[in-house]
C-alpha cells in the first residue's frame, strides 16, 4: 500500500502532465476557433475541467452496480429448479466487502451520484457480464476461498475488479463515452485516479472523505497551487505569443516557421513560458514533460525536433540571464558540456 505521502506525490506528477495537456487543449482552440478572448477561453478551459470531474463519479457508482448485480445472481442461484450446492450455500463475503459500506458511508460520493441522476439500469446486460468474467478470475477465487480475509485484501479485490475487468472492458468504454464526448480524451487519467483513490481507502469513518480533484493546492513543495499553474501557463503562453517567435526564428536555421507543426509550435512556446516564468519547476522536469506531450499529441520526428529546439532555447535564455530556478543543478551538470560547444 502507498503511503499518504507518495499518494500525495503521484497525484501531484499526473495532475501536472494532465493539466499542461489541458492547457495545450485550451491553446489550440484559443488559436483556430476564432474566439481571441483569452478571458472566455480561460473560463471554459476550468468549467471544462469541472465536468471532467463528473466521470471519477460515474467510474465509482458502477462499483455499487457490480455489488447489486452480483446479489442478484446469487437469488438467482437459489431459485432454480435444480440448484447446485454451491448455489444453494452460496458465499456472501463479496457481497458483503467492507469496502462497499466504507464508500457508500462517503457523503461527497453520495451526493454527486444524486446530483448526476446516475443510473445504469439500460445498461445491466454489459455490467452483468463484466462480473461474471471477475467471477471466472483467479483473483476472485482466491478472495473467496480464502478461511480469513483483512481489511487490506478486501480492497484489494475491488481495485482488481475496477482496474483489469470493468475499466479494460470495450463496451463499457463505449457506453461512458457516449454519454459525454469529451469524456474520451479525460478517461485514461481519471481511470488511474480512481484507482489511486481506492488503493488509499481507509477502513473506519469515512463520512468526510473527499474524491480526489482536478487541483492540488495543499502542496507545501510548491510556489503556486496547481490551478494557478494552469492559469499562469495559459495565460503567458497567449499573451508573450509573438514574443517568442524570435527565440524559435534563431534556432531553426534553414528552417521556415511556416513549416513547424502548430501543434509543436504550442508546445514549444509552452515550455518557453516555462522557463521563464515557473521558477519552482526544474528545467530538466520541464523539458521532459514537453517531450512526452509532442509524443502524445504529434509525431516521432516531432518529438526530437522540440526537444533540440528547446535544448537550444535553454541555452540562449542561460545567456540573455533570463531564466531563474530556485535549483536546476540537474540540468546545468548534465548539458554543460553542450552548453560550451554549441
Amino acid at each position: 500500500m502507498q503511503t499518504e505521502t507518495e499518494f500525495q506525490n503521484n497525484k501531484t506528477m499526473l495532475n501536472r502532465h494532465f493539466l499542461r495537456a489541458k492547457v495545450l487543449q485550451s491553446l489550440y482552440a484559443y488559436h483556430t476557433s476564432g474566439q481571441k478572448d483569452i478571458n472566455f477561453q480561460e473560463k471554459w478551459m476550468f468549467n471544462n475541467i469541472d465536468e471532467m470531474y463528473d466521470l471519477e463519479v460515474y467510474l465509482l457508482s458502477i462499483i455499487f452496480e457490480i455489488k447489486d448485480i452480483a446479489s442478484e445472481l446469487i437469488e438467482e442461484g437459489k431459485n432454480k429448479f435444480y440448484p447446485t450446492e454451491e448455489e444453494r450455500n452460496p458465499s456472501y463475503r463479496f457481497v458483503n466487502n467492507p469496502m462497499f459500506d466504507r464508500m457508500a458511508e462517503c457523503e461527497e460520493l453520495m451526493k454527486n451520484i444524486k446530483r448526476l441522476h446516475i443510473s445504469w439500469h439500460e445498461q445491466k446486460e454489459i455490467l452483468r457480464q463484466i462480473f461474471i468474467k471477475f467471477k471466472g478470475s483467479d483473483s476472485y477465487k482466491d478472495y473467496m476461498n480464502k478461511e480469513e480475509v483483512t481489511f487490506e485484501e478486501h480492497r484489494r479485490v475491488i481495485v482488481q475488479l475496477f482496474k483489469n475487468y470493468i475499466i479494460r472492458n470495450a463496451s463499457f468504454y463505449e457506453l461512458l463515452i457516449e454519454r459525454h464526448f469529451s469524456w474520451e480524451d479525460d478517461y485514461e487519467y481519471l481511470c488511474q485516479v480512481v484507482i489511486v483513490l481506492l488503493r488509499n481507502w481507509e477502513d473506519g469513518d469515512c463520512r468526510a472523505k473527499q474524491l480526489s480533484t482536478p487541483f492540488d493546492n495543499k502542496a507545501e513543495d510548491t510556489l503556486e497551487s496547481d490551478q494557478d499553474f494552469m492559469k499562469n501557463l495559459f495565460r503567458n503562453t497567449a499573451i508573450h505569443w509573438d514574443e517568442y517567435d524570435s527565440l524559435i526564428e534563431k534556432r531553426i536555421m534553414n528552417w521556415d516557421m511556416d513549416r513547424i507543426a502548430f501543434i509543436d509550435m504550442i508546445i514549444i512556446k509552452m515550455a518557453i513560458s516555462e522557463f521563464l516564468y515557473s521558477p519552482i519547476i526544474p528545467l530538466r522536469v520541464s523539458l521532459n514533460e514537453y517531450i512526452e506531450l509532442s509524443k502524445e499529441f504529434s509525431t516521432e520526428k516531432s518529438r526530437l525536433f522540440v526537444n533540440g529546439i528547446l535544448d537550444r532555447i535553454i541555452i540562449d535564455l542561460r545567456q540573455e540571464n533570463r531564466i531563474h530556478k530556485y535549483n536546476d543543478d540537474e540540468y546545468l551538470l548534465e548539458n554543460s558540456d553542450k552548453e560550451q560547444t554549441i
